[in-house]
């Protein structure tokens, strides 16, 4: 756990980490990583808060708050009475510096002590051993003014006189008051009492003083704004109340802010092999800031959620050459990298602790927009009006809302574009048309603003397979001698053995992509690496999303059958997609279209998979963190 009282946001500290001194301020902290900010170039970084303990031990860093760092305080920000005691104690050290020799004995000290006081008229000079002191702070100061700053707010007792046995049992209890409950002060300083009575009872001989009710209530002021507020009212009015509010703030180039959203696009498309309905999918867009310039997508019909954000954020932050070229579109498209802010709003698939892992290990800072504040990200919103006005307003097929539109008019009816000729379209309307024409208050179009501010601060191209990895899902699952069961699928392989040999029953970190489950990766704390660990029924989830496998078992459940039996989860899979199948013979039939919606999800429609097949029996280890090694990703891609 980090130290409240010195890890915690909104405290300051001085440190060089990129070659420059910088004051940095504490933003969020994240588990045991902590986000900073520099105050002047708002630049983020995240660091472990063992590297900075390490720093701190170390005296690279200096709170500002530190006694000894005075900080970049100037004189003018000084109050009146210290401005009036620093130039009083400099004109006795410039006395001493116009001196012929600097000698500190006593008598000369008193000399010059003795001459400035009658110069500048002061009733109450210095002793000898203070001035000398002065002069002490004045160069090692690097001979600044700041050395002769008055310290009296840092004067006196830093810690409380509370014996390490009655803070334990203060802290135990403080815990109390950050619960929903909304304990009082009082109540929690009763409880603090009983306890340290109870041990004086029990040890006579070992008394302990029952601390005041102003001990209790400094060790629960102490804690940080943001936890009071989530502890006492609640998590959701903690999110509301510690967001940033007001405009969104201006960027001066590009992947300095991005934001991210998802919408349900007003057009029904239709399968691309029955030509059945399926219904409108759902659009998931990363929009850069500055050039307006979109980043990345996501055009299926899973939900809003991890899944569809994170391949929203891969197609973002990887080239788009692959892309272009399998729809067949013509274009520059050069929108790629790393976000240095990601900016999302306060939906349940931007909340999980997935996401917020996976933005942390790709080197962005994620964000969340102030609840019921649309216009906190109004670059992607204005997006979604200009692609409903620009584009799907002449498509067929598209919807009017409710109430609008003549009655007549039945969109379902209407529709006539595939789930990938719609694809094609947009692609084509967002390079060679959104892309070339300037948006909002811009006089130069996004692909001409992105270019320019690239020359200025190149993008560095990041590596595919890192990326695809760091954006999957993420649990923990006990190892056993079986191997791992993740949703009732056994998973198992000769170097997951190897480190059951190891360590034996341990738990571990687990990635999965949640559009093939055939396998999963595994973290192998010792040697910092990633080993791809097939599913033991492969057959069954090789190329098996998690939806459909959770309907297949939905399926199982109804019927009181074991999760475990592979046959019945095999003959449940071909029952339900032959259901499927039926369900598009019937309705190519029907004159009037219903949506198949969930069959394409279980079918995983919208998702692409342009690699080629891996080889089970090879499951080659996946290096991160600098590591060098092969990185085995092929039955999940990322666009």
């Amino acid at each position: 756990m980090h130290n409240l009282s010195r890890w915690m946001p909104g405290i300051a500290f001085c440190a060089n980490f990129d070659g420059r001194d910088a004051i940095w301020m504490i933003r969020r902290i994240n588990g045991s990583n902590v986000t900073l900010a520099d105050i002047d170039n708002k630049s983020v970084l995240v660091k472990p808060e063992a590297e900075l303990e390490e720093c701190l031990e170390n005296k690279a860093l200096q709170f500002m708050a530190d006694d000894r760092y005075n900080g970049e305080i100037v004189f003018q920000d000084l109050p009146e009475e210290y401005q009036k005691e620093t130039a009083r104690r400099y004109a006795y050290v410039r006395e001493f510096l116009d001196s012929d020799d600097r000698k500190r004995s006593k008598k000369k000290l008193e000399k010059i002590i003795e001459k400035v006081a009658e110069k500048i008229d002061d009733d109450t000079p210095p002793a000898w051993n203070t001035f000398n002191n002065w002069l002490n702070k004045y160069f090692n100061a690097g001979c600044r003014i700041k050395g002769l700053y008055p310290n009296d707010p840092k004067k006196g007792r830093r810690d409380i006189r509370v014996d390490p046995r009655v803070r334990e049992i203060i802290d135990q209890s403080v815990k109390l008051y950050f619960k929903n409950g909304q304990m009082l002060v009082s109540s929690i300083h009763q409880m603090v009492e009983a306890k340290v009575l109870k041990h004086n009872l029990s040890n006579p001989d070992d008394l302990l003083a029952i601390p005041a009710y102003s001990t209790v209530d400094y060790h629960i002021k102490k804690r940080s704004y943001q936890e009071h507020v989530k502890g006492r009212i609640g998590k959701n009015a903690a999110r509301y109340e510690c967001a940033n509010v007001g405009e969104a703030p201006q960027t001066s180039r590009i992947l300095e802010r991005v934001e991210a959203d998802h919408t349900p696009l007003d057009i029904n498309v239709l399968h691309d092999e029955t030509r059945t309905l399926l219904g409108r999918p759902t659009l998931t867009l990363l929009i850069d800031h500055y050039s307006r310039m979109v980043m990345g997508f996501q055009i299926s019909f899973e939900e809003p959620s991890y899944a569809s954000a994170a391949m929203a954020i891969g197609s973002a932050i990887l080239p788009k050459k692959d892309l272009l070229e399998f729809y067949g579109v013509e274009g520059d498209w050069p929108a790629h990298g790393v976000m240095e802010m990601l900016v999302a709003d306060n939906g349940t698939e931007f909340w999980g602790d997935n996401l917020d892992m996976a933005i942390s290990e790709v080197g962005s800072v994620l964000q969340y927009a102030p609840v019921r504040s649309p216009n906190y990200k109004g670059v992607v919103e204005r997006f979604f009006l200009t692609l409903r006005t620009g584009l799907i307003d002449s498509l067929p097929g598209k919807t009017n809302g409710v109430g609008n539109g003549s009655d007549e008019y039945i969109a379902q009816n209407e529709a006539k574009l595939t789930l990938s000729e719609f694809k094609k379209i947009f692609l084509t309307w967002l390079v060679n048309i959104y892309h070339l024409e300037p948006h909002g208050k811009a006089e130069k179009s996004p692909l001409d603003l992105w270019n320019e501010s690239a020359r200025e601060f190149p993008v560095v191209e990041e590596d595919a397979k890192r990326i695809e990895t760091a954006l999957m899902c993420s649990d923990t699952r006990i190892l056993q001698r079986s191997g791992i069961q993740y949703e009732n699928l056994e998973y198992n392989s000769d170097l997951l053995r190897d480190i059951y040999r190891r360590e034996g029953v341990v738990e571990l970190l687990i990635r999965y992509s949640p559009f093939d489950i055939g396998h999963i990766y595994v973290w192998d704390k010792l040697n910092r690496i990633y080993i791809r660990v097939p599913c033991v029924n492969y057959r069954y989830a090789k190329g098996l999303s998690m939806y459909a496998h959770k309907a297949i078992r939905k399926r199982i459940n109804t019927a009181r059958k074991s999760y475990k039996d592979n046959v019945i989860l095999q003959r449940a899979k071909v029952e339900l997609f032959g259901d499927l199948e039926s369900l598009h013979d019937r309705n190519v039939r029907k004159k009037s279209q219903a949506t198949a919606k969930k069959a394409a999800r279980i079918h995983s429609l919208g998702v692409e998979d342009f690699s080629a097949n891996t080889n089970i029996n090879d499951p080659a280890p996946v290096v991160i963190q600098n590591i060098q090694a092969e990185e085995v990703t092929d039955d999940w891609e990322v666009w």
